[in-house]
């Protein structure tokens, strides 16, 4: 009785726990989107231009999902393109040998960044307008680029036809900040997220395109004027956000008790169909075995008649 007990006790724990984990269960969310880009501070002061990016994030499940305030956890990184300018009609000679079309120079700013991620959300996971906060420590990059390109490659086909590129300026520095931002769902596999951030970043080295020049008269461009100042950035963001699950199945409906029932009839059945044709085998095989288990008087085991010779039955005495 008491293993009986025990056995429902275990069996009814299950059940529960499984209609409780029954539907998804959150993995957390995949996050990606367009910003504006805003240089601040020491870097606004020498007017370092603005320009347009891309983000993505990764952030764990809601802990705990239930609370009306959580935490998440989770990484991001963020590109973006701080203005062109191009300089035309550059000559470009090999060995004295003047290329004829001549090429252009595009000098570009990039800015790259790389995030670790942590958030608090102001209110319990599932609820359609959520409040959150990020904080954020990492690095940034910024980078200013030459591009040179041939005005007629089909002219010049024996030497490189795609855009050389050379990074003339680079920095990377220590940035750390946060976000505030409201994230509104949708449907319960995605939402629609909308922030501003703000990363403070240390002092290097940066060049404001106003500040590449080409003299008059001249072919070459110089890339001398950069200038060592602090590194702040504003980024304006919308994005999209995709949420992870995981499925679990609800047991009760899956396997109902009825088929239950049937299954382990059918096990009965099936095992005393096997009892029964091995007890025959058994009979058949072995002449006078008697069946312990059962009552009735065992029949006898048919013999083979033999088409040889026959025996003298007075042959034995």
């Amino acid at each position: 009785m008491k293993k009986i007990s025990t056995l429902l006790l275990v069996t009814l724990s299950i059940g529960v726990f499984a209609q409780q984990q029954t539907g998804r269960i959150s993995k957390g969310s995949m996050g990606f989107g367009l910003h504006w880009a805003c240089p601040q501070s020491e870097l606004k002061d020498i007017k370092y231009d603005d320009g347009i990016g891309i983000h993505f994030t990764y952030l764990s499940k809601k802990m705990p999902y239930k609370s009306p305030i959580n935490f998440q956890w989770g990484v991001r990184m963020d590109f973006g393109n701080l203005g062109k300018r191009e300089f035309e009609n550059i000559i470009v000679e090999d060995n004295g040998t003047i290329l004829p079309g001549g090429a252009t120079i595009t000098a570009g700013n990039t800015m790259y960044g790389l995030f670790t991620n942590g958030r608090i959300n102001f209110l319990p996971d599932g609820t359609k307008l959520t409040p959150y906060m990020d904080a954020i420590v990492g690095h940034r990059n910024y980078s200013t680029h030459q591009t040179l390109s041939l005005n007629k490659p089909g002219l010049n086909p024996e030497y490189e036809s795609s855009d050389v590129v050379n990074r003339v300026v680079h920095t990377k520095r220590f940035h750390y900040g946060g976000s505030i931002g409201v994230n509104y769902q949708v449907s319960p596999a995605f939402s629609l997220e909308s922030s501003i951030t703000y990363t403070f970043g240390e002092i290097g080295a940066v060049l404001p395109l106003q500040d590449i020049v080409r003299s008059e008269g001249s072919n070459e461009v110089n890339y001398t004027n950069f200038q060592r100042v602090k590194t702040d950035l504003l980024l304006m963001n919308v994005g999209l956000r995709l949420h992870l699950f995981k499925n679990y199945d609800n047991i009760n409906a899956q396997r109902p008790k009825t088929t239950n029932s049937q299954r382990e009839n059918t096990g009965n059945r099936d095992t005393n169909a096997t009892n029964a044709q091995s007890t025959t085998k058994r009979e058949r095989v072995i002449p006078g075995n008697r069946n312990t288990r059962n009552t009735t008087t065992p029949k006898k085991t048919p013999q083979i008649k033999s088409d040889g010779l026959k025996r003298d039955p007075n042959a034995r005495k």
